[in-house]
């Protein structure tokens, strides 16, 4: 059966073998009925030995290897760095690939596009487009997205939920995907949701970010273009291991702050948080 997961404007498509068990349940909103800019073929086997340095170690259950010209992700439990459960092998130009997936790897770590690797290969393949998945939440207001930017912990489920009760269309409580099509970067929703598991598939243009900081009243301090490039390239997430996803990330995050109105937000967990950010952009 295919398995399609399309996220601003890339999919993700296993068009051929069947991945062992169900998909998350947000995947289906995020479902594409064909195409595939990076196609894997599913093998039910374990992963090969890299053929290639470590390139990057998240620190937790994932690293990735240089893999002949490709790479290969490998994915493993704690103090199983020598015995990995999952992988993916992708070629140099992130458009096929082959999942590893063998017998007893669904009990380990649940559906194999799941957290992390779905996640992980469209995060690159999408930093070569030069766009960028953002830790942020985003919101439809006035039919321009505005972005709200912060490291977890700083607010944004809260204001994604309050936003919801005043109607205001909720892209994604935890990640938003900016990219830039015909002059001008979209602000796209993302499977990957926080705690308010607020997830939508649309997108529209980015009219403003704002970078949260808590306090006791609401309002907005505008940004210089380098202040808010650096806060934005800081809050996203690039590929380290590749150069040229790194680089797409920081031309992403530079246009985003040469023609993107861009702000702190100090801000109490209330409506009023919106309510200063539309005063902010007029």
């Amino acid at each position: 059966m295919a398995f399609r997961l399309h996220v601003a404007g890339v999919t993700l498509a296993v068009p051929t073998g069947r991945i062992p068990g169900t998909p998350p349940a947000v995947f289906r909103r995020f479902a594409a009925a064909g195409g595939g800019d990076l196609v894997l073929r599913v093998a039910r086997e374990a992963p090969p030995a890299p053929r290639g340095p470590e390139l990057f170690d998240s620190g937790g259950p994932w690293r990735v290897h240089r893999h002949g010209r490709g790479l290969l992700y490998l994915v493993a439990g704690p103090d199983e760095r020598d015995r990995p459960y999952r992988g993916v092998a992708v070629s140099p130009s992130l458009r096929r690939g082959v999942l590893y997936e063998p017998p007893g790897a669904l009990r380990r770590g649940g559906f194999a596009l799941a957290f992390p690797l779905g996640q992980l290969l469209l995060q690159h393949r999408l930093a070569r487009a030069s766009a960028a998945e953002v830790h942020a939440c985003g919101v439809v207001a006035d039919g321009r997205a505005l972005v709200f930017a912060g490291a977890s912990g700083a607010g944004k489920t809260t204001l994604a939920r309050v936003w919801r009760r005043r109607r205001v269309e909720v892209l994604s409580d935890d990640r938003v995907v900016l990219r830039r099509r015909r002059r001008r970067v979209l602000a796209f929703g993302t499977p990957w949701h926080g705690t308010a598991a607020l997830a939508s598939p649309r997108h529209a243009p980015l009219g403003g970010v704002f970078f949260l900081k808590q306090a006791a009243a609401s309002h907005a301090r505008p940004l210089g273009r380098a202040e808010a490039a650096a806060r934005l390239f800081a809050l996203s997430f690039p590929p380290p291991w590749d150069a040229a996803g790194v680089a797409g990330v920081l031309d992403l995050a530079g246009s985003v702050a040469r023609g993107t109105p861009c702000f702190e937000l100090a801000f109490t967990p209330d409506g009023s948080a919106l309510d200063a950010a539309l005063e902010a952009l007029g």
